[in-house]
């Protein structure tokens, strides 16, 4: 993992925002995953699904950078 250049404070603003858009994007696939949304037909629906997991994948890697650059620092 590269290095982070982030102070503690900017690390744990970071966590907090990308965990409140993850929760987002969880909560919004779940609907798509029902049925329910802006994607009525089905290929719109699985073509924002796909792009949900792929963002949200993104910032599951970025939380456990953050977090293992804090454990880093703070063993």
């Amino acid at each position: 993992m590269q290095r982070l250049n982030l102070t503690d404070d900017e690390l744990w603003r970071a966590i907090a925002e990308n965990t409140n858009a993850m929760s987002a994007l969880v909560h919004e696939q779940l609907q798509l995953d029902a049925g329910v949304g802006a994607a009525s037909d089905p290929d719109s629906r699985a073509k924002h699904m796909l792009s949900n997991d792929q963002t949200i994948d993104k910032y599951h890697r970025e939380y456990r950078d953050y977090t293992t650059e804090l454990r880093r620092r703070y063993p």
